[in-house]
């Protein structure tokens, strides 16, 4: 009975049929398939993302984040109005960005903002000390109109609101050098930089991660910007051991069995940023145990002592070992610090007064500085993929020990390099000195490295006599799950610069004017050691702009036009011509 209605619908009608019954069946078959087809993709959703770089797809992070929300997100964007092309641009990926997330979940809402967009002047500028007070920054932009220049303040930023708490995001990224790099960077961060705001204020509670302190490292003012970058996913503490066991662990003793000890780390990693003086050895046994129970350590240490600051104060300056007591376990845990400075020809520039100019003002000139690396990031490590090359100075290469230990390189030098071992004389008049290539006959030498695996115990075999009597430490001698930590033989790499009293971004070489690309490489570790290792290729990820030929645009503008315009409406007509022409055909016979 089913197939001979079938048949009868889907059937070609003779000239004796009911053709008006049969395609009412057809029409309304048509629709219900039609109204299945929405039904089931109102609860099966899926998109088709055609772009080389997978441009309209969110990352595993976005998507997993946005499935935690339960509550309205309202995102408001001020970069609205009559702005510069570049802007727009950034607007409008900025839009498509938003429509992305909301895709996934209802509860985005959003509202694109004029600022500048107020008859009444005094209403104008109480919106902007508005935003003032919040945090923004705008950009002051002048542009040609028809009856002369107009300028006008940009606010590139997005205000997002969740359950009564706000997260200003900026929209400028700090990487490039042009307007136009700094907006394409912009837009290849603009996933990360709502992901990141969104994670900031959906997380409750925040894995904890600790600064060592007490052993001469950076203060906190020349880590801030990196500590800034971290903090919006770590709850970021301080931390002196001062020789006490449970200064990085939690440890619960049984009140019927005291020896019987549970030991629970308090942090997930630990910052060890260039330290000047020796840890002792009960510190040195805390750092050691604190990894033997699964925390992770990014070690940034200097194994020899030299900076710019004695060569402005002498014309030469000697590198001299730091010995602080590190050098040890991490010997046993698989890498030797060596105690040499690496001399790089792939090098950053340094300033040096060449003259003075007639109001006795100094002029400087640039030279290469052999002593400041710049590495080209290793990219097949998911760290060190996609980043800008970091900067590095009066860094030691490192050699790796044969054990179970996995061992990545991270950064490594040129191929044209040498290594001057210590004692070192280092002098400014090396500057004006010519290199010879000829020495630099040295490749790929390690400056950092990952090392992952089940850590023995630096202490295993070695524990002071008194500790061993002593049964309440809960000595462990091996890691029960694979571990991880990163050795970087420079502590200089994590310092920030300063301008006028201010705070310069991480990597900023405030006299080349260059962005190297230290605090994505240390954000990097950071995240791979705590395990968010799917945040890594979101914040490096590429959108690759194809700007079109403007020459090409103008000169064929007019043909594109008539194509655009004319071509649909003759194939409409053709086709609509030929479906006449058969059936014309058809039904007069």
């Amino acid at each position: 009975m089913k197939i001979n209605f079938l048949k009868k619908i889907f059937s070609k009608p003779d000239a004796k049929g009911d053709v008006k019954r049969t395609h009412i069946l057809q029409l309304v078959v048509g629709l219900v398939l039609i109204v299945f087809l929405n039904i089931v993709g109102y609860y099966v959703f899926t998109r088709l993302d055609l772009t080389a770089e997978k441009r309209y797809t969110l990352s595993p992070s976005t998507k997993k984040i946005l499935k935690s929300v339960d509550d309205v997100v309202f995102i408001r964007c001020y970069l609205e109005g009559e702005i510069p092309a570049d802007y727009k641009r950034l607007r409008n990926e900025t839009r498509e960005m938003i429509n992305q997330f909301r895709s996934y979940n209802s509860n985005i809402e959003f509202e694109f903002m004029n600022p500048n967009d107020f008859k009444d002047k005094k209403e104008q500028a109480e919106l902007y000390q508005r935003l003032f007070e919040k945090g923004f920054q705008p950009i002051l932009k002048t542009s040609e109109q028809k009856d002369g220049q107009m300028r006008q303040y940009i606010f590139p930023y997005l205000e997002i609101t969740y359950k009564g708490e706000k997260k200003i995001v900026s929209l400028i990224s700090t990487k490039g050098t042009g307007e136009e790099s700094i907006i394409n960077s912009s837009v290849q961060n603009l996933e990360y930089n709502i992901y990141t705001a969104l994670r900031s204020l959906i997380t409750t509670s925040k894995e904890r991660i600790a600064i060592i302190r007490g052993h001469g490292e950076w203060d906190l003012p020349y880590m801030w910007d990196f500590i800034s970058g971290i903090n919006d996913f770590y709850a970021v503490d301080t931390v002196s051991l001062n020789e006490k066991l449970n200064s990085v662990t939690d440890r619960v003793y049984d009140s019927i069995h005291p020896n019987d000890v549970k030991i629970k780390n308090k942090y997930k990693a630990l910052i060890i940023a260039k330290p000047l003086s020796v840890f002792s050895y009960k510190d040195l046994y805390i750092l050691d145990q604190f990894v033997m129970h699964g925390g992770k350590i990014l070690w940034l240490v200097d194994p020899l002592l030299c900076s710019m600051d004695s060569l402005q104060a002498s014309p030469q300056t000697y590198a001299i070992t730091n010995f602080t007591g590190v050098e040890d376990p991490l010997f046993r845990y698989g890498v030797r610090l060596n105690t040499n400075l690496v001399m790089d020809m792939q090098c950053a520039k340094v300033p040096i007064v060449t003259g003075v100019y007639g109001d006795n003002t100094p002029q400087f000139s640039y030279f290469p500085w052999n002593f400041f690396p710049v590495i080209t990031p290793n990219s097949n490590s998911i760290i060190t993929d996609k980043i800008n090359p970091v900067k590095m100075e009066f860094a030691s290469s490192i050699d790796t020990i044969q054990n179970d230990i996995v061992k990545t390189p991270l950064l490594v030098t040129s191929s044209n390099t040498r290594i001057m071992n210590t004692p070192a004389i280092i002098s400014l008049e090396m500057l004006k000195q010519k290199q010879d290539p000829r020495l630099f006959n040295m490749s790929n030498l390690p400056v950092a490295m990952l090392l992952e695996g089940k850590f023995t115990s630096a202490f295993q075999h070695r524990l002071a006599p008194e500790m061993l009597e002593n049964q309440v430490i809960a000595f462990k001698d091996k890691c029960d799950t694979t571990n991880s930590m990163i050795v970087v033989a420079d502590g200089d790499i994590i310092r920030n610069d300063f301008s006028k009293g201010q705070t310069l971004p991480l990597g900023y070489d405030r006299f080349t004017k260059e962005m190297y690309g230290n605090k994505e490489f240390l954000i990097n570790c950071v995240n791979y050691l705590c395990g968010d290792k799917d945040m890594i290729p979101l914040r490096s990820r590429e959108v690759v702009m194809r700007k079109l030929d403007q020459a090409k645009v103008d000169r064929e503008k007019m043909n594109w036009q008539i194509v655009n315009v004319a071509l649909p409406v003759i194939i409409v007509i053709l086709i609509g011509f030929v479906i006449g022409f058969l059936r014309k055909k058809k039904y007069v016979k």
